[in-house]
């Protein structure tokens, strides 16, 4: 049964589009036709170099878009089958928090300095079960303890400013499981944390998770970070989603000449290089894509039609899917084969 309960799609994201309008009059597609989905229960991660949409796409999920300048001009959110796009600001404001819970980048700008650890969680509690603030102050206190924070008393009654960077980010850990999300979206969660507490702080997300029964959207760009935590992976470039597929199959068998050069750019103990490697050039900005596939112009294995033609979806197993003109339409590379992306 908890099998089956894990199988049920909780978000599905179709065909999202958005731009921003810029102040020379030009629009910037940052997200261009992007669909998938998450189950209940289930870790997805989204992969790929700043600037190819990541975030955007995990604020237009909590519909936190700055509107203007930005736009959602084409698509459907949907969380248990019903469209958060469809949703006035007073019903969200009741989705975010409750159903979807967001932990950022930097708790810095996500945590108020002017008011307490315990006063934040408390708000953030109240906005959404009726309790005494008692009693949230009793459920705030148990929240700090199971995310490791062994003097909680004092901690709930500091200021932002107080904490480090490892244990402010368990705060927002804490406020974003606050309330049971079925859904918890974790934006570059440990990017600016050294290398020890980012592994504290990933063993912490995926045992929350499994106590709270969530599923996760992990964003971020470190490849590592995807082999420790991700069932699936789907990796970005420029507003568009270029492959898709379990973190097992993605790592041993990178079909997305971008994938297959992330994956290579990750230090190894296996081999004695003394220089990492690098992805030569950089993501096209979203006012001036090119025409054809977006990455043609840093491909190795570009071709005539890479250049015109923007590649369809190709799936090459149920759970596998490519965004590349490599692949004919049965999941097959051009050319029998001859083209190694490894």
């Amino acid at each position: 049964m908890e099998r089956a309960q894990e199988q049920q799609v909780l978000l599905e994201v179709k065909h999202l589009k958005i731009q921003f309008h810029l102040k020379n009059g030009k629009q910037a597609k940052v997200v261009d036709d992007v669909s998938f989905s998450i189950r209940k229960g289930e870790t997805v991660a989204l992969v790929g170099e700043s600037g190819s949409g990541k975030s955007i796409t995990s604020l237009s999920i909590m519909r936190l878009l700055p509107i203007p300048p930005g736009e959602i001009t084409a698509g459907t959110i949907k969380l248990n089958g019903k469209n958060l796009l469809d949703y006035k600001s007073k019903e969200m404001s009741h989705i975010r928090g409750n159903e979807i819970g967001m932990i950022f980048q930097e708790p810095m700008t996500s945590l108020d300095p002017v008011f307490t650890i315990g006063n934040q969680m408390i708000e953030a509690i109240r906005r959404h079960q009726k309790v005494s603030k008692k009693e949230a102050w009793i459920q705030s206190l148990k929240l700090l303890q199971e995310v490791g924070i062994a003097n909680a008393e004092k901690i709930i009654a500091e200021y932002p400013h107080q904490l480090s960077g490892g244990m402010r980010q368990r705060v927002m850990i804490a406020m974003a499981m606050s309330n049971n999300p079925q859904l918890l979206i974790a934006d570059e969660p440990t990017t600016a944390l050294d290398v020890t507490v980012q592994a504290q702080i990933l063993k912490l997300m995926m045992k929350m998770k499994e106590e709270h029964h969530s599923a996760i959207l992990f964003i971020t760009h470190d490849m590592s970070v995807v082999a420790e935590t991700a069932d699936r992976v789907m990796v970005m470039y420029a507003g568009q989603i270029v492959e898709e597929a379990t973190v097992r199959e993605l790592f041993l068998n990178p079909k997305h000449p971008y994938t297959s050069a992330l994956l290579k750019t990750m230090p190894s103990l296996d081999t004695e290089a003394t220089r990492l490697p690098t992805i030569p050039g950089t993501v096209p900005p979203a006012y001036a894509l090119p025409d054809g596939c977006r990455f043609a112009p840093r491909c190795p294995f570009v071709m005539e039609q890479c250049q015109h033609v923007q590649p369809a979806v190709f799936h090459i197993q149920d759970e596998h899917k490519v965004r590349c003109h490599l692949f004919t339409e049965e999941g097959e590379l051009v050319h029998g084969g001859e083209r190694s992306l490894t």
